[in-house]
């Protein structure tokens, strides 16, 4: 039995190292339901021409509090394409637009990303500077559909960076409102209602 063990992980890791140039590449992205979602660092790349035979969805956001209307976000994301990538938000970014210190750090919202079975890979930005940096990302990445909510802040932004590499923009669902309550489903409605 142990044997069967340290062969099973032994193959995991020669799968792993093997697929993960693929899986950097955009021609080369693999769907896979049964495996985990891969955490990847984010490290600008050069622009290269995007191809491939699959479908890839790009979304991006800070994820800290995951609740039903993030679950409901990504699951129709992922419905939009064959393999869902999340691009994550550095601890900064909920501190220099949430006005908060995150509830998760940036590593463990990863993990908890990558325990979704519709994720299929997560991410982890560093600190990105304006337009020209996430239009780089959206380039190395080249989705073939960024999914956003409705009323997106970014949505001007994101239609120029999908035009660059002949994406769509879709809106996969409204911001969510609580059913008991007529607040939007928000981390901050969530953390502000636990302290009140």
């Amino acid at each position: 039995m142990l044997i069967i063990r340290y062969l099973k992980v032994f193959f995991c890791n020669i799968v792993i190292f093997t697929m993960l140039p693929m899986l950097q590449a955009c021609s080369s992205y693999i769907v896979k339901d049964d495996m985990p979602a891969k955490i990847i660092s984010y490290h600008k790349r050069s622009v290269h021409e995007c191809s491939g035979n699959h479908s890839i969805v790009l979304v991006g956001g800070c994820f800290d509090l995951l609740h039903y209307g993030h679950l409901q976000f990504l699951r129709k994301a992922r419905a939009q394409g064959d393999y869902l990538i999340v691009a994550l938000e550095p601890d900064e970014t909920i501190l220099n637009y949430k006005k908060r210190h995150p509830i998760h750090n940036q590593q463990q919202r990863a993990e908890n990303l990558s325990g979704l079975r519709f994720v299929d890979e997560v991410i982890v930005l560093p600190v990105l500077k304006g337009f020209d940096d996430y239009n780089q990302l959206v380039q190395d990445i080249c989705p073939t559909v960024i999914a956003v909510t409705q009323n997106d802040p970014q949505i001007v932004n994101k239609q120029l960076q999908a035009q660059v590499v002949g994406a769509k923009v879709i809106e996969v669902i409204d911001v969510l409102a609580s059913q008991t309550e007529n607040t939007t489903l928000s981390n901050t409605a969530i953390i502000n209602k636990l302290l009140d």
